[in-house]
């Protein structure tokens, strides 16, 4: 009875690791004598277009509304001497985290006498940094079917049909100076989101009951993957204009 039981104990595969993006390092000319303090602000959704569904209650849209992670990968990715860059998407809870810090900084401290009489003495945090540039980006548009092919092929009782469709996402990326809220630079980067689509189609008839078989499939580009690939081209472009202008210095 113990072999029986221990013969039918399962034992489950180790989990998979979880697949994470490389990190590529942008291929630009050699840095600045230092590197500039750049802040990235929101960066959002401005097209307005609404994800194709079947369902009229469906309100996703069809780029993603907060598109700030992937121009903070893309600088992020850039090589170390061109940019030091500081948090500015959640700049009010970092202050409010840094007054609660100074609060226990002060309530900790050791306390000193002064005049005969015990005075705390005041411990503040380092100044925060303040950027020079500051980096706006925002999907501009997102136009559906600029290309589209399809095509199929029937032989007796079997089809075949497919489609290919091409939309175009459009990002743009500008540099503002903090000192005089001039617009430094400006660049928009056009991206490719293409779908595939596949089916086929087979009927049989047979002397007492018939057989109608369809099967298809459909690949689609994440949209994700558009917007990181636009903002890291249109930071790298943007970086460029500045070195040859003299502003990304």
């Amino acid at each position: 009875m113990a072999l029986g039981l221990c013969a039918c104990q399962h034992v489950a595969p180790p989990p998979a690791p979880p697949q994470v993006a490389p990190r590529v390092q942008i291929d630009l000319p050699p840095p600045p004598a230092r590197p500039l303090t750049v802040g990235v602000y929101s960066c959002v959704d401005t097209s307005g277009q609404r994800r194709p569904t079947q369902l009229p209650q469906e309100l996703s849209t069809a780029a993603p509304m907060d598109c700030t992670p992937y121009v903070i990968r893309a600088v992020r990715d850039l090589r170390p001497g061109y940019v030091l860059l500081v948090e500015r998407q959640h700049v009010d809870e970092l202050l409010r985290e840094r007054q609660l810090a100074t609060l226990a900084l002060n309530m900790n401290g050791p306390a000193l006498e002064l005049n005969g009489q015990a005075q705390q003495p005041s411990r503040r945090l380092s100044t925060l940094r303040v950027a020079e540039i500051l980096l706006i980006g925002q999907v501009v548009a997102y136009d559906r079917s600029v290309r589209e092919a399809s095509g199929g092929v029937a032989v007796g009782a079997g089809a075949a049909s497919g489609a290919y469709v091409t939309d175009l996402v459009t990002f743009s990326l500008r540099a503002v100076a903090v000192q005089s809220g001039e617009i430094l630079g400006e660049t928009t980067v056009t991206k490719q989101v293409t779908s595939l689509r596949i089916g086929g189609h087979l009927a049989r008839i047979f002397d007492t009951t018939s057989l109608d078989a369809e099967l298809g499939g459909a690949v689609n580009e994440p949209v994700g993957i558009a917007i990181a690939g636009a903002a890291r081209a249109a930071l790298i472009q943007l970086i460029r204009d500045g070195v040859a202008g003299g502003w990304w210095t």
